[in-house]
């Protein structure tokens, strides 16, 4: 029997030895824990109880998606909870970032026709692109549900601008997402026939959007962040794997976790992958270096294992690597061994290799069309963006002031 008393002075003990401030800690007992300790107190008993940690979760989840709480609430509620779980089921916690909740309940009426949706992409979409639709459309089926609306069909205009001004507070620069996969349904709605108003002309309002010029990584920052890696010892040879991968082809980090031994053709020298975002082949030139250092890899370092994905974590159980956020954490070590400071929208990113790469290929006089295929863009639209970054072409455009007119004294 455990005291849920006891697990919270616990935890706030595993979280001073981890680092965090007084006030931190201070923030999750006012924040998550003292909401915690209400519940067992209205249940008049407080021996520790997993049905009352997920019914928990779930009240935290309907009160997020009905608006009665913002997003920061509800993932400090969320992440004490879930600290609470982990050290009452292993006697430790570890700090890390907690998975968001993917498996909303839906009643039948919404479920069967967000899964009829989700068929009509299988073959046309990624699996990534169809998981963010997915995404969007269940928190709206929840959204209806909680406000009293049991179908697509019977959402009002007024239940439609309210979801989007939720979904803009907790998610404000992914806007075109959320548009782009309502759109889908509803336009899916429209060709089978079951729309009965036109709610969805809501969708069609044009909106504003940010545009800004997004930096690349400064090559000599990068120069000395792959200086950092220890070849001699492991994971060395795997990260320098994946620098040198990033800086020849300009992969996303996404793609580079998911290439296969069998992806690479050294006949060849290429390497041919399907990629995440957009799900079309790419063919890819593999540079000396990047055949080198990835041979070297997996000859001499790799561990052994049955998996068929090449980069795979340096420590048992040896499997691979889980996202491109993994990618970004190896980023972010050389960085810090750097002594490089990372501000918000400085270009010192892993993608800003990426960028730093197109960019390299604009000033250097390479066509954007063909910089385009590199990074396996499909519109012209999307790699002009890299025009803006050559400052020295970008000189060649300036008009004279003598080309604005007016009076000439």
């Amino acid at each position: 029997m455990c005291s849920i008393l006891n697990l919270i002075d616990t935890a706030k003990t595993h979280l001073s030895n981890i680092g965090l401030a007084d006030s931190t800690i201070q923030t999750y007992q006012e924040r998550s824990f003292n909401q915690i300790i209400r519940r067992y107190e209205e249940e008049g008993d407080y021996t520790y109880d997993q049905v009352i940690m997920e019914d928990l979760i779930d009240d935290v989840e309907q009160q997020y998606i009905g608006g009665s709480i913002s997003r920061q609430t509800r993932n400090w509620r969320l992440r004490g909870v879930k600290i609470l779980q982990e050290i009452y089921e292993t006697g430790n916690f570890d700090w890390k970032v907690f998975p968001g909740r993917s498996d909303y309940a839906v009643r039948d009426s919404f479920a069967v026709e967000i899964n009829e949706l989700l068929d009509s992409f299988s073959f046309s979409l990624s699996e990534k692109h169809v998981a963010e639709i997915k995404n969007i459309v269940v928190r709206y089926a929840v959204f209806l549900d909680v406000n009293g609306i049991v179908s697509f069909q019977a959402a009002t205009p007024e239940c439609m601008r309210r979801f989007l001004d939720l979904m803009h507070e907790s998610r404000p620069k992914s806007m075109d997402k959320v548009v782009s996969s309502l759109k889908k349904l509803y336009t899916f709605l429209e060709t089978k026939g079951m729309l009965v108003n036109n709610v969805w002309m809501l969708l069609a309002s044009p909106r504003s959007r940010e545009h800004y010029v997004k930096p690349a990584i400064p090559k000599p920052e990068l120069i000395q962040m792959v200086n950092q890696i220890d070849r001699m010892k492991a994971p060395g040879k795997r990260d320098y794997a994946i620098f040198v991968l990033a800086i020849t082809t300009g992969l996303r980090a996404g793609d580079i976790v998911s290439i296969k031994l069998a992806d690479v053709f050294w006949q060849e020298n290429e390497i041919r992958l399907i990629q995440g975002k957009t799900n079309q082949l790419l063919i890819l030139p593999l540079q000396s270096c990047a055949r080198d250092a990835l041979a070297d890899y997996i000859l001499n370092e790799r561990p052994t294992s049955k998996e068929q994905f090449i980069f795979l974590r340096s420590c048992a159980p040896y499997s691979a690597l889980r996202d491109g956020g993994s990618v970004a954490s190896i980023f972010r070590k050389y960085l810090g061994k750097a002594g490089i400071i990372h501000q918000l929208n400085d270009g010192r990113t892993f993608h800003g290799i990426r960028r730093s790469l197109a960019t390299t290929m604009v000033t250097e006089g390479v066509p954007v069309t063909t910089v385009s295929q590199v990074l396996g863009h499909q519109a012209v639209r999307a790699t002009r963006q890299y025009i803006s970054l050559d400052i020295v072409g970008l000189r060649k455009c300036v008009l004279p002031l003598s080309s604005i007119g007016g009076d000439k004294k």
